[in-house]
């Protein structure tokens, strides 16, 4: 009778598995039809096996917990991924993951079974695999909630560049009862199976010592079918096959590093006004997290939240440019390329792109990088990769709970050797969430109305300390350093009354603040670049372009620079129709709001 039930349990797991896949998946061809359902019955019966093997059906709390977690494992990253593509995307096959659950079911059964006579051991090994399964599939399902989608590439990144503070401001924005019972949900997750397993698996299985060793014998051979590989089954699952591809992302970007000498090597860097008079500073400030819409330099508003820009665009020296977007929606993603000869259109990788720095190497200039943003994270993004090749790399001190204001860049800037020609980046924390904690309370200049959301007037009030600040370099470099350029673009933008996603939830999330100014001197020395700046004010274009933008006002010519691509050019070529935001998948012409 109990070979009877098992087979039956094989054949309705088998069912209802092949169905809940075809349930969550779309644009299936008959052979991946046939495929997954001969995978899935196989994946059946291996659930089944051990207890097959032992003659007994599952049963108790322990069972009942382990059987549990691996039917969440089968069903969250497929129905998370279908419910966030199912209106957006023809055709997804998310296999592995109900196989996988099934296999894992198996292998959990077999330990028990294997270590019958010892339970405790039983109970610690399978714990801390349910764990963590469960901490996993809980962060799934909390990351669909907060955002509406399945956790992808950008969310990933964003996951691995967050630091310590930028979690502590993140987790203060929520209500702290929530924040807490979310915690408190993650700790009694894990702990779980480990109490359960303890206090109600503590009898074991009484099995004879020839079950009990073939049991073992299972599962070393499934471990083999679950990890042995490079297409096991446990590396194709959707969360971990995602963080595979974060692994081999940082893996290319590490020989960014290693390519260094011989990208120099190959680089040849001709100025085209050769006798330009020295010293001279120019200057690039990367603003975080900024929205034209909401700058009054740029939209009218009924604040003026951006008195120093708005002041300065009405002179001859600065051109504005409102068509401005982001390339991405991450801090990393949209760098990587604004940095780099890397962009939408072209086909080249990060690690084998000259970047700006690399240019201004080449004409002389000494590099200083001084940046807000902490090290990004705790491991080298192409960012810190970047920046760490400058001559001087400096970064505020991040104290734990304790971000720096923007204007503690400025004590860097008396380093800077008025000497030199001398080339800044200044990468500030800007509008980043949390906004209230952006600026000194003494820099607020607006409170709340009645029927206005607190989080956009933080945000106005951000963008006007950020405004202060800029205010602030340009003064300097300009009495001390012989500034010639100074050049201010977001990474990306926000909106700032939504919860900040890594996906594409509108173009507010893209439309960045782009202005460039120039000397009276450089204007003399450059008339042709000065001329194209202003001819291209109203052109349309996406940050990743901001190399060739820099590479325009270097004045240079190189094989690794494509003057089509430059404001700075009258050969630039590219139009509303041709460029794309959200790496490369989203098309600015979709942007009607002007319209």
């Amino acid at each position: 009778m109990t070979y009877i039930v098992i087979s039956l349990i094989v054949l309705s797991l088998s069912v209802v598995a092949t169905l809940f896949y075809r349930a969550v998946n779309k644009g299936l061809s008959s052979s991946s039809r046939h495929q997954q359902l001969t995978r899935l019955t196989i994946a059946s019966v291996i659930a089944m096996s051990p207890w097959l093997l032992a003659g007994r059906l599952p049963c108790g709390i322990p069972m009942l917990l382990t059987a549990t977690v691996s039917i969440m494992w089968c069903i969250t990253y497929p129905l998370i991924y279908h419910l966030s593509n199912r209106r957006t995307s023809s055709e997804y096959d998310n296999q592995m993951d109900i196989a996988m659950g099934l296999y894992l079911f198996g292998l959990m059964s077999a330990i028990f079974l294997a270590l019958g006579g010892v339970p405790v051991a039983a109970a610690i090994i399978v714990g801390a695999i349910e764990s963590v399964m469960r901490v996993l599939i809980l962060s799934q399902w909390v990351y669909y909630l907060m955002y509406g989608e399945c956790i992808g590439f950008s969310g990933m990144t964003i996951v691995q560049a967050t630091n310590i503070n930028e979690v502590i401001e993140f987790a203060r924005s929520y209500n702290p009862f929530g924040v807490a019972a979310v915690l408190l949900l993650l700790v009694v997750e894990a702990a779980l199976p480990f109490v359960v397993n303890l206090v109600w698996g503590a009898d074991g299985f009484a099995l004879p010592l020839w079950v009990m060793m073939a049991e073992g014998v299972a599962v070393v051979a499934l471990l083999w079918l679950i990890f042995a590989g490079r297409k096991a089954p446990a590396k194709r699952c959707g969360i971990v096959a995602l963080y595979r591809v974060i692994l081999d992302y940082r893996r290319k970007n590490s020989l960014y590093t290693a390519g260094a000498s011989r990208r120099m090597q190959r680089l040849v860097v001709s100025p085209l006004v050769p006798d330009e008079p020295s010293p001279r500073t120019i200057v690039m400030v990367i603003g975080e997290s900024a929205n034209r819409d909401f700058m009054s330099a740029f939209t009218s508003l009924d604040r003026e939240n951006t008195p120093w820009l708005s002041a300065l665009k009405k002179s001859e020296n600065t051109v504005l440019f409102p068509n401005a977007y982001s390339c991405a929606m991450v801090t990393v993603n949209s760098l990587e390329r604004a940095l780099t000869e890397r962009n939408q259109y072209n086909d080249k990788e990060f690690f084998d792109s000259v970047s700006i720095i690399d240019i201004a190497h080449k004409l002389g200039y000494k590099v200083h990088w001084y940046s807000n943003q902490g090290h990004l994270g705790s491991f080298d993004t192409p960012v810190t990769l970047v920046a760490d090749t400058a001559d001087v790399a400096r970064w505020t001190d991040q104290q734990l709970n304790k971000v720096p204001y923007d204007e503690t860049l400025l004590q860097f800037l008396d380093e800077v050797d008025p000497s030199c020609n001398n080339f800044v980046v200044i990468h500030l924390k800007g509008s980043h969430f949390n906004f209230s904690s952006r600026y000194p309370a003494e820099a607020a200049m607006w409170t709340p109305g009645r029927d206005e959301d607190a989080n956009v007037v933080s945000y106005l009030n951000s963008i006007h300390y950020t405004d202060s600040v800029l205010r602030s370099i340009h003064d300097y470099a300009v009495s001390r350093l012989n500034l010639d350029a100074m050049v201010y673009f977001s990474d990306h933008a926000t909106i700032p009354d939504r919860t900040r996603t890594p996906g594409f939830m509108g173009f507010g999330m893209t439309r960045i603040p782009l202005f460039v100014w120039l000397s009276d001197r450089y204007r003399s020395n450059h008339p042709l670049r000065d001329k194209a700046l202003h001819a291209n004010a109203m052109r349309y274009f996406t940050n990743d372009l901001a190399y060739e933008l820099m590479c325009g006002l270097f004045d240079i010519q190189s094989d690794n620079f494509d003057e089509s691509g430059s404001l700075a050019s009258d050969k630039y070529k590219y139009t509303r129709d041709m460029l794309l935001t959200y790496d490369g998948t989203v098309r600015i012409a979709d942007d009607h709001t002007d319209e």
